[in-house]
């Protein structure tokens, strides 16, 4: 659908569990980053180049909460689906999470199957995402290409306007002169030969006109 990839921030203070989810996730064709702290994942969020499109963090982690992963990545990209990893325990710390705007949870203990299935729908649902963008774009550039085309046929109009107004203005003067040349006894092709005279019978110049 894009060429553009989907990025992917893991958060997770778990080096064991950050080394799983790197190889699995890795495997979607997905660009994955990985975080072991809070502050680690809000430096990454932070940095300049393209935003993530998804994140999936630890609820706790040890200098600070998973809640605020999602502030800092919705701070950066309002539309960045996060998912929070959270155990039983934190399950209604996780359900106000979804309140606050983050997309889904997962509770430990999960299998790598029941992630897959999450995080295979949020890839789907930011490439969906991606081309819409990608096909508003195009239609935009099709109506500025629509509005050039009718600019410039306003403008073709207006110009063979102008050249049929000419070529009526050059009939009519060359009418004034066929009958100035008839009301003097010469033939129209004679008349023809005489284009200078019209134009003098037109000022009223009676030394200058032509006998």
């Amino acid at each position: 659908m894009t060429a553009n990839p989907v990025r992917m921030l893991i958060v997770d203070d778990d080096e064991d569990m950050r080394s799983v989810l790197l190889e699995f996730i890795g495997r979607m064709s997905v660009s994955v980053r990985a975080a072991a702290s809070l502050a680690e994942a809000q430096r990454l969020l932070r940095a300049e180049g393209d935003p993530f499109d998804l994140v999936l963090t630890d609820l706790r982690l040890p200098d600070g909460s998973g809640l605020e992963v999602l502030r800092a990545a919705h701070a950066r990209k309002p539309d960045t689906l996060v998912s929070i990893i959270t155990g039983y325990a934190s399950l209604e710390t996780a359900i106000d999470a979804i309140r606050l705007g983050a997309h889904d949870y997962i509770t430990k203990p999960f299998t790598l199957d029941q992630l897959g299935v999450q995080v295979r729908n949020m890839i789907q649902r930011v490439l969906l995402s991606k081309e819409n963008d990608r096909l508003s774009l195009r239609i935009q550039e099709l109506h500025q290409e629509v509005h050039r085309l009718e600019s410039e046929r306003v403008e073709a109009a207006g110009f063979q306007n102008e050249i049929l107004h000419q070529l009526a203005d050059l009939q009519r003067k060359l009418n004034q002169l066929l009958a100035w040349s008839l009301s003097a006894g010469q033939t129209p092709e004679d008349a023809r030969q005489l284009p200078a005279c019209g134009p003098l019978l037109e000022t009223g110049d009676s030394e200058n006109a032509c006998p």
